[in-house]
């Protein structure tokens, strides 16, 4: 009877993460990156400028499902909710007990930080993902040392690297961990080395790809640490990690101690290794914060039965439960969008002038705005494809025949064409990023809309440019300013095709 309670509990669990998703999908226009990785699933193939396939592959199954943001957002909603029910079922696999889940389930249910990566279709929640699923794999070759074990490791390595290259400082960190305790007579096992070779082999058509393409992700790397990750550093990154899942810090940390103080725990040592080992690589590498938030998920089962072990009564578990929600209330507007924008930012202004919390509206470029980052990239992209659009119906039929939309930034690019059949609008080229592998070479146009984000009084190619619209709304992170361009003063089509081949 205990045992069908604990397996529904673990089934609320899922179902009650994808109930909270599915509640707020539809609140916020997609984000410009969510754009991106849709447009990306339309163009499939075994790498991409920003990221590996995985994610543009998960793209096409939802606009095979109707591409709204509802199909698009219900892919990393799911891949929480396996974190959540894989956890529970590693819970019961230790020996925890029905608190031990419960602490689990609702921890891993209720941070903040995982709230608002499942919010969004980027590869970061089907990178926590695989790390998750590495980190699983490994305790049950801890426990059990069965051959299928060990293949399952090897199929989480390989997905991993598909889905996000991060996955390999978490790979170089387990490493250490098995290092410097005894599990590392595992490495020495034919086992081990086939689950490498399995990785290795389904992440070899991505690695081919790279090669190909003259290892497009040192380019891709290079300008992040130029532009994004020069306003990071150790210190804060350091906070940042500490306050990362708020109230619930005390459950991973809690798990943390207890892989070093707890007997039955302690051949799982290596595990909380790695996750120190993490810490410190990508801290020093300068990475962003929320790189290592897949590392803290394996760390929450072990918070569970840490603490059900600890406290010996269950007012103190449900107390330390109790009150760790009730410190992490006031970030939940922050991480999953239930206010509206303007409620929103007058919200996020409270916290910032009453409790100095004005990290949150701090953006990668160092500076402060009235909105998070990621809620101003939410904004602006159906009025600037309605504009768009507006602007190509308004031109006479031989225009719009060799009309060329050209968006100066991947964002632009990829929310015209989200609309674009909606709207009757041509598909929106772009050389930014990944868009160049698949540009078509012979274009034939002799005038251009084109959009940007920098203001512009001349062409190069174009005798007339006008500026004629921008994005008007003031939650958007994107000016988007709208241009007409026309009259060419040079061959348009062959420089175009210039430019094409010499990004190929």
């Amino acid at each position: 009877m205990l045992k069908n309670k604990e397996t529904l509990l673990i089934y609320l669990f899922g179902t009650a993460k994808l109930i909270l998703h599915f509640s707020t999908i539809n609140n916020y226009e997609l984000h410009r990156d969510e754009y991106l990785y849709f447009d990306q699933g339309k163009h499939l193939a075994w790498g991409y400028y920003e990221v590996p396939p995985l994610t543009p592959f998960i793209g096409k199954l939802a606009d095979i499902i109707g591409g709204s943001p509802f199909a698009i957002r219900l892919f990393p909603a799911i891949a929480g909710a396996i974190i959540i029910m894989l956890a529970c079922k590693l819970v019961k696999e230790l020996g925890g007990g029905t608190w031990s889940l419960i602490l689990t389930g609702s921890a891993l249910l209720l941070s903040p930080s995982l709230l608002g990566s499942n919010t969004l279709f980027q590869p970061v929640s089907f990178n926590q993902l695989f790390w998750f699923l590495i980190a699983y794999a490994l305790v049950r070759i801890i426990t059990n040392c069965k051959n299928s074990n060990y293949y399952i490791l090897g199929i989480f390595i390989g997905l991993g690297l598909l889905a996000k290259y991060s996955v390999i400082f978490y790979l170089a960190a387990l490493l250490a961990g098995m290092l410097l305790t005894k599990e590392r007579n595992l490495l020495k096992s034919k086992d081990f080395l086939m689950a490498i070779f399995i990785g290795f082999l389904i992440s070899l058509p991505n690695i081919v790809w790279q090669i190909n393409h003259g290892i497009p992700l040192i380019t891709h790397m290079r300008e992040l640490s130029e532009t994004q990750l020069v306003h990071t550093d150790w210190s804060g990154f350091l906070s940042s990690q500490i306050i990362a899942h708020k109230g619930f810090t005390i459950f991973w940390l809690v798990g943390l101690i207890g892989l070093f103080a707890i007997e039955k725990l302690a051949k799982y040592r290596s595990i909380g290794i790695a996750f120190l080992a993490t810490l410190l690589l990508i801290g020093l590498l300068q990475g962003k914060s929320y790189y290592t938030l897949g590392a803290f998920l394996i760390l929450f089962p072990f918070g569970g039965i840490a603490i059900e072990h600890f406290t010996k009564s269950s007012p103190i578990k449900s107390g330390i439960l109790v009150l760790a929600l009730l410190f992490t209330l006031p970030f939940y507007p922050i991480s999953i969008p239930i206010l509206r924008t303007d409620d929103l930012k007058n919200y996020t202004s409270y916290l910032s002038e009453t409790y100095g919390m004005n990290y949150i509206l701090r953006w990668e470029d160092g500076k402060y705005y009235n909105l998070p980052q990621d809620i101003a990239d939410m904004h602006g992209w159906k009025e600037l494809a309605q504009k768009v659009s507006k602007l190509y119906a308004s031109l006479p039929k031989e225009r719009r025949e060799k009309c060329m939309i050209y968006g100066g930034s991947y964002g632009h690019a990829a929310s015209l064409n989200y609309y674009h059949k909606k709207l009757d609008l041509p598909e929106a080229y772009s050389l930014n990023g990944s868009y160049i592998f698949w540009a078509k070479e012979d274009v034939d146009f002799d005038n251009q809309i084109l959009i940007d984000d920098r203001k512009q009084d001349k062409s190069q190619w174009f005798a007339e440019m006008i500026l004629i619209d921008s994005i008007q709304n003031s939650n958007a992170r994107e000016k988007g300013y709208i241009y007409y361009r026309s009259k060419p003063k040079i061959n348009v089509i062959e420089e175009w095709k210039n430019l094409v081949i010499a990004g190929h």
